[in-house]
């Protein structure tokens, strides 16, 4: 049997039917692809070879056919008679010609499977030396093995392989399971298992020798590991620095690397300094820079001249060039249009009402934005706030809310105050929350109510009303139709220049335009962005008409930047890594290292990623060394996503983990990663402590009073420290904002000893002290989290934010960070009325968390007017208000009863009742509103029951509740016949807490 070759002919013939009557032989032959086959139809075969096997074809003719005779080689022939003399020529002819062919095939094939039987045989022994164990293999190195292996098999078809020597075969036979590259990587990893073993003793050996550093197992195997990119995840206190210099001992005392072919890169001076000073003298030729002083080496060897500029080394400085920018940039005619356009009407970012589902998400989202005018009045809306600024650019004067030139307060009613008044013409102007259609957001109830009660108001007493809507605003026609209605009315404009208005009305407006141009233009330049691009990114934002009103003016002020910087020949932060990125990949630059390593991966950017790219080479390795529960710096340009997708860059990525702290023990461990790996976007990983010891854990400290919550933590600390310790005992004090370092400086005399210090959270990253405070833990807008929103401009030029994490990705990480500085135990100080939701939630998970003071916010109800807000204390004690006034301006009064609790919670079916559980008042919730509750009035002719909210003032968003009933109110409901409530009551003992002394 032969191997068939396709290429081949494809002839076949029978004997005739007569012929095949009166003979016993075959009757059949066929050539198909090279394979001769003869027999009979519908029957076996009774010979068959292949082509090259035939000597000599012939035709024999007789008085009615002819017969095709075959001699084979090995002399056996055959005969098939019954032919046609057409049909036995061209079987003759094809079967000669396929017989030549075939003969000229097995001759390549002969000489083929010489070369290649050696090629399997060498790569045989290639495979054997590189799994060998001896040294570790690259995934570049395996994958070009397997493509030359691949590229050999396939040459060892089965033709060729009937001639391989038995050696060559059995090669052949061995290499064929590795022909795979699930198979390869297997062996390929198994065989650098066995070289990182073998490899430990010898890396703990270097690190002991050359920095006195006792590394662990994991430690040291993530050392050996010789990957084309290591990327070491590094749990807090795990080692990170110790690593770092193991592998440049490694390097240099076990591979025979020279230590000016290592370059050690870190995220700030105090790290490289760190690492540079405990190099032995004999290793002081490792290259230890910051990024940007690497960067900045590449520039000066590179032959350009130029100095670090002003803006590099003081921030205040860019933003003071930026403001005289804006400057000059409004003294011009063409340009000023465009930051009239942009300060007027888009400085904050416009969402309506009806974008919302609740009044209390738009009050909300609303009080998040500063709604200054131009004039430097604080409007409700962003609706108004650019009526408000049109107003002034076109020279109309105005009053916010004044009162109506008619006395509408009434007993139950305060007096009547429109949006805007025009005083030269006596006109008003009222702008409402509606669509087309005359309909107002969703469950602002009442509020067309209050719609008719204004109109109704102008039309009794003959005053001008001039209304807009939100949908004008909504659809880009609110300024034309007011402008419209204005002049309809007799308005003239008289049109102001935009550089007057701001240098004269709204000096505070360049300043922030300035702060926030500053920002952007580092972010730029940070992910070396090009117009095109942010152009494009302005145009996919959510905003796009507001995001291509600020670029307009943008482009304009980096214009004069980069002109500085040329002018001057100087370079910032940015240029040191962009610049120094494109001279390497110029060939400009003659750096080629054979290792680079990485400190504090996680807080890399776009920019620092692509200077790694840039000095790629096949020779060389990257070694990460990071930790994506600590990337606490989206701010600066840090992308966490570059963690997980750092392949993408720097070639292919082995992973190692280093799982044992050093720090601290398991009662600041658990609850800290349990937190932080709570976010589906962290890597899932285990930490475990090697402290045997343990630690004091976290405790919670709950008070109203931060300097009263600091002493009570020093004080506790004091106790838990024995005897003498206490003076060695160092202290850090967190704040999530610089200012609060104030509370710490009030206390600082009663925790004597030079021990204790306060640091922001973001510059307290890789520091570690026995015991941590940590401040500004409150649910409120500049608590922790934070939840002051960067301006969404910025989010054109910052990493972006993954869509699957949890909310407050970045602020969770940094809560993590806060907590584990600590070695011994770490207080978290929160608002007793207000405290944080990372508070409740480590308390929610780990309920044996120590606490001191009681956490009384949880009895605070939520507000029944807008739903999203909380009831908290006022500033008088009398009233318990919204968390989002001014937009929700809802007062629960103090219970007349008790004086100590608050006629605020409605969590019992039909009845609001006081907070202070002690208390058994109780009143009929108003069933219309949800918001009141029912009182006995006089009326004229009987005593009724009315809802209190009656009494609303008729320009909130919600008009007076009317609703009344003369069905009797049960007075003999006691407070055992409610219900028992969901939530915790006020206790009396902490209510009085909240009451002037």
């Amino acid at each position: 049997m032969g191997t068939r070759i396709s290429s081949l002919s494809t002839v076949a013939a029978e004997s005739s039917h007569c012929y095949q009557m009166v003979t016993s032989g075959p009757t059949q032959i066929a050539m198909s692809g090279g394979l001769l086959r003869i027999g009979w139809p519908n029957r076996s075969v009774l010979k068959e070879a292949r082509a090259d096997k035939i000597e000599s074809v012939s035709i024999g003719h007789s008085w009615f056919w002819n017969t095709l005779s075959i001699r084979l080689v090995d002399g056996e022939e055959y005969s098939v008679g019954g032919l046609a003399t057409g049909v036995a020529v061209r079987l003759r002819d094809a079967l000669l010609v396929d017989a030549e062919r075939i003969k000229a095939e097995v001759a390549a094939a002969q000489l083929s499977a010489m070369t290649v039987g050696d090629e399997i045989m060498q790569i045989e022994d290639e495979v054997a030396q590189l799994f060998s164990g001896k040294n570790y293999v690259r995934h570049s190195e395996a994958l070009a093995l397997h493509s030359q292996l691949d590229t050999t098999m396939k040459k060892c078809t089965e033709f060729v392989k009937e001639y391989l020597v038995p050696e060559a075969l059995s090669a052949f036979q061995r290499l064929e399971k590795f022909r795979t590259l699930e198979v390869f990587e297997k062996k390929r990893n198994r065989a650098n298992d066995v070289f990182i073993q073998n490899s430990v003793p010898a890396v703990k050996l270097a690190a002991k020798s050359d920095f006195g550093i006792t590394l662990t197992d994991e430690q040291a195997i993530a050392i050996a590991t010789d990957e084309e990119a290591t990327l070491v995840l590094a749990g807090a206190g795990t080692g990170k620095t110790a690593v770092i210099t193991g592998k440049i001992a490694h390097l240099v005392r076990n591979r025979g690397v020279a230590p000016e072919d290592i370059l050690v890169l870190a995220f700030n001076r105090t790290a490289t300094q760190e690492i540079r000073n405990r190099l032995p003298e004999d290793l002081n030729r490792t290259k230890v820079y910051t990024f940007h002083g690497f960067g900045n080496s590449i520039i000066g060897r590179s032959g350009i001249k130029r100095t670090v500029s002003k803006f590099a080394e003081d921030e205040r400085v860019t933003e003071r060039f930026v403001n005289n920018a804006i400057d000059e940039i409004l003294s011009g005619a063409d340009s000023s249009d465009d930051v009239s356009e942009f300060v007027a009407y888009h400085r904050v970012p416009y969402q309506s009402p009806f974008d919302f589902d609740s009044p209390g998400e738009y009050f909300e989202y609303v009080s998040d934005w500063d709604r200054r005018t131009l004039n430097g009045v604080r409007v409700k809306s962003f609706e108004e706030l650019e009526i408000a600024n049109f107003l002034t650019l076109n020279g109309i004067k105005f009053e916010y809310e004044t009162p109506y030139g008619v006395n509408t307060a009434t007993r139950d009613f305060r007096q009547y105050q429109p949006d805007f008044y025009l005083p030269d013409y006596d006109i008003y102007i009222e702008h409402f929350a509606l669509d087309e259609n005359g309909n107002a957001p969703s469950e602002w109830n009442r509020y067309v109510e209050g719609v008719k009660w204004k109109r109704s108001k102008h039309k009794e007493y003959g005053t001008t009303l001039i209304e807009t809507y939100s949908w004008q605003r909504s659809q880009g026609v609110l300024r034309t139709e007011l402008q419209q209605r204005l002049t309809e009315h007799g308005v003239r404009f008289k049109r102001m220049s935009i550089g007057q208005v701001l240098r004269h009305l709204a000096t505070w407006v360049i300043s922030w335009l300035a702060r926030l141009m500053t920002k952007f233009l580092d972010h730029v330049k940070t992910g070396g962005l090009s117009r095109d691009e942010l152009r494009q990114r302005a145009s996919d934002s959510r905003n796009p008409i507001r995001s291509r009103s600020f670029i307009n003016v943008f482009e304009k002020v980096w214009d004069r930047y980069e002109e500085a910087l040329n002018a001057e020949e100087t370079i910032d932060f940015h240029d040191m890594i962009n610049k120094a990125s494109d001279l390497i990949r110029d060939g400009r630059s003659s750096n080629r290292f054979r290792y680079v390593l990485v400190d504090e991966f996680q807080d890399t950017s776009v920019g620092r990623v692509m200077l790694l790219n840039a000095l790629y080479w096949r020779n060389i390795a990257y070694f990460l060394v990071g930790d994506d529960w600590q990337s606490i710096n989206r701010f600066a340009g840090s992308d966490v996503s570059l963690v997980k997708d750092c392949g993408r860059y720097l070639g292919y990525v082995q992973a190692r983990e280093l799982t044992e702290t050093f720090r601290f023990g398991n009662g600041i461990l658990k609850p800290s990663i349990d937190f932080v790996q709570r976010n589906p976007e962290q890597t899932q990983r285990n930490l475990r402590s090697s402290i045997s010891s343990g630690d004091h854990g976290i405790t919670i400290v709950s008070d109203t009073n931060v300097e009263r919550a600091i002493a009570g933590s020093f004080r506790d600390i004091k106790k838990r420290v024995i005897g003498r310790q206490a003076d060695n005992i160092s202290i850090l004090v967190l704040g999530r904002y610089r200012d609060s370092g104030q509370y710490f400086n009030a206390v600082r005399h009663l925790y004597p000893g030079p021990n204790a210090r306060f640091s922001t959270i973001h510059r307290a990253k890789g520091r570690e002290d026995d015991y941590v405070i940590v401040l500004d833990l409150k649910n409120a807008r500049m608590g922790f989290p934070a939840k002051i929103e960067d301006d969404p401009l910025l989010e054109m030029v910052l990493p972006p934010k993954s869509a699957k994490g949890l909310p407050y990705a970045e602020e969770r990480r940094l809560f993590y960070v806060a907590m584990t500085r600590a070695r011994r135990g770490s207080y978290l100080i929160t608002d007793a009325r207000q405290p944080s939701e990372f508070v409740t939630e480590i308390r929610k998970h780990h309920q044996d968390v120590r606490q001191i003071g009681n956490l009384a916010s949880e009895q605070f109800p939520n507000c029944p007017k807008c739903s999203t807000g909380q009831l908290i204390v006022s500033q008088s004690e009398k009233t318990l208000r919204c968390t989002n006034y001014p937009m929700c301006d809802h007062l629960a009064p103090r219970c007349e009863k008790c004086l100590v609790g608050y006629l605020a919670d409605a969590s019992q079916s039909g009845f609001l009742t006081c907070t202070n559980s002690n208390c058994d008042r109780r009143e009929k919730l108003c069933q219309k509103c949800k918001v009141g509750w029912l009182k006995k009035r006089s009326g004229p002719y009987s005593e009724f029951w009315g809802c209190t909210e009656y009494s609303s003032d008729p320009l909130r968003s919600d008009p007076p509740c009317r609703y009344t009933t003369n069905e009797p109110i049960r007075s003999d409901v006691t407070r055992s016949d409610i219900p028992p409530k969901n939530s915790v009551r006020f206790c009396a003992q902490r209510s009085r807490r909240f009451v002037k002394r």
